[in-house]
């Protein structure tokens, strides 16, 4: 008896250790233990010191760690500047000329370097995909209609969330990887029919361009469009990056914010992963205000500026109809302000750029973290303190709300303790029971003198949900969308912070351990009372 008492006072002690360590570990935040350093362009007069209160107040609010900010108006930068510093675990300062990774915004890039190779006559928009890409061959014959301008303007029907993990590949050639692994993808709409944001569908683009000029993506970018405009700071090649100061991404983990680079995958390139400077994102956004225009003359083509513009397709979020053109998105219906714009969202970075053309004004935003919920609003927020507009902040995708998903998956830390205290203080009062013989195992569950029916399907009813949740998660996405979902969650360390996945997965190891276990004692052994 004596044993038994130690033995729960111990669990009962060992459950108050482990919550409150935990307790206090969600509680500890980490807090900016530097003063935000301020870096300004050498050519740019400090001229808005609002703009600098600003966003040294957004980012101790939210312990961003670093981030550049470029203001152009015309044909020039009037504001540039950079502000933190590019790694928590090497605090070195942001520069202008700091590398960032562009996240979606890349996408205004890879389109415009198809419309250039439209103007050669090596690309039609309109004809499908297929009569140049032979490999794609979905099990879904409406992909056979697919156009490369549906492609640009997000209409191709194939499905956008449940298929991002399918990009990341690595082999010989990765966008041959990327058609291979979708080729077994249902289409979500008829091509043509709707809108719908997929990542895929520009990085069938970037196979596209590789496959009709017989050079790498990356060089044809940087021969395209990075050199010609002066982008000297601008990159596909991440070797090339961590050579231009590149900054380390940011995640949340239980709380806190660490440095966490991920895996750049060429295959993701077109749709995501241009990195880029505050000061090449200046000139970029001047070509956009000016025609094509730079200081170094018409760089891109008028018309192919106007066509990346143009409302190719409407949707309705968040109540209000929004323009999709090619890698842009635009203003429309009920907006006072003309805006076109783009946001962006890697695992641990967040950039945006705006374009007002009524007041012949641009403005990017890059971000070394996605820790934080303010991310998207710093871009409008400088809008509105120049320009006295009420801009909302941009849509931010489900996924990018980390800080949120981080501070549920430290909630979840807590359960998956006491699920762990619990599950210890189970196996012990079952070892004390046959250690004092009040339990017996028995060879069958349906034995003579076993307890009631209702009893054993209690037993096992978490087991047999656990398993129909498992086949029906199987079944529903390999049905609906032609992929395996559990190698989906495989695939979901790539992109999600340290404890998000780390609790996921201690979550669905100890479940079924518990169901499991709960099971077989319930069906495979009786008290003694009752087999006696």
């Amino acid at each position: 008896m004596n044993k038994i008492v130690t033995g729960r006072i111990c669990i009962f002690l060992l459950a108050i250790l482990l919550c409150l360590s935990s307790l206090s570990f969600i509680g500890c935040k980490r807090t900016v233990d530097y003063e935000i350093q301020i870096t300004s362009s050498p050519e740019t007069a400090t001229t808005y010191p609002e703009i600098d209160e600003y966003i040294t107040r957004q980012m101790a609010d939210e312990d961003v760690p670093g981030l550049a900010v470029v203001v152009v108006q015309g044909d020039e930068i009037i504001y540039l500047k950079g502000f933190g510093v590019t790694s928590l675990n090497n605090p070195s300062p942001v520069t202008p000329r700091t590398i960032f990774d562009l996240a979606s915004i890349s996408k205004s890039f890879t389109a415009l370097g198809v419309l250039l190779l439209r103007d050669k006559g090596l690309i039609d928009l309109d004809t499908p995909v297929q009569q140049y890409l032979t490999d794609f061959q979905l099990d879904d014959p409406r992909a056979a209609d697919i156009t490369v301008r549906q492609l640009l303007n997000q209409t191709s029907g194939l499905p956008g969330n449940f298929s991002a993990p399918l990009i990341f590949q690595h082999g010989e050639d990765e966008f041959k990887e990327v058609i291979s692994a979708i080729n077994h993808i249902k289409l979500n709409r008829d091509p043509g029919s709707s809108f719908e944001y997929a990542d895929v569908n520009y990085c069938l683009l970037g196979a596209l361009i590789e496959q009709v000029t017989g050079t790498t993506f990356e060089d044809y970018m940087q021969h395209s469009i990075f050199k010609p405009l002066g982008m000297d700071n601008t990159t596909l090649y991440p070797e090339e990056a961590a050579g231009l100061d590149r900054a380390d991404g940011h995640q949340p983990m239980y709380g806190h914010v660490i440095a966490r680079n991920m895996e750049i995958y060429r295959s993701a390139l077109p749709a995501g992963w241009v990195m880029s400077s505050a000061e090449d994102m200046g000139i970029w956004l001047i070509a956009h205000l000016n025609c094509g225009c730079t200081d170094k003359g018409q760089i891109i083509p008028e018309a192919d500026i106007e066509e990346c513009h143009n409302v190719a397709v409407t949707f309705v979020e968040n109540g209000s109809e929004t323009g999709y053109g090619m890698g842009w998105l635009i203003s429309c219906g009920g907006s006072d302000v003309s805006l076109i714009w783009h946001g962006g969202d890697t695992p641990n970075f967040t950039t945006d750029m705006i374009l007002l053309p009524d007041y012949d004004m641009g403005m990017a935003v890059l971000v070394n973290s996605q820790a934080s919920t303010i991310g998207h609003s710093i871009a409008p927020g400088i809008a509105n303190l120049l320009l006295g507009l009420e801009l909302e902040p941009m849509v931010v995708p489900w996924w990018a709300h980390w800080k949120t998903i981080d501070t549920i998956a430290t909630a979840a830390l807590v359960f998956v303790y006491m699920l762990l205290i619990g599950l210890a203080y189970y196996i012990w009062r079952i070892w004390q029971q046959f250690h004092t013989g009040e339990r017996r195992f028995v060879k069958s569950p349906f034995a003579v003198n076993t307890i009631p029916s209702w009893q054993l399907m209690l037993y096992s009813a978490p087991l047999v949900l656990l398993i129909l949740i498992f086949i029906s998660c199987y079944l529903v996405v390999n049905t609906l969308y032609g992929y395996n979902f559990f190698e989906v969650l495989v695939m979901f360390h790539i992109a999600a912070p340290p404890g998000v996945y780390i609790t996921g997965i201690t979550v669905l190891i100890l479940v079924p351990i518990w169901a499991l276990l709960l099971a077989f004692v319930g069906l495979f052994t009786r008290s003694s009372k009752a087999t006696g």
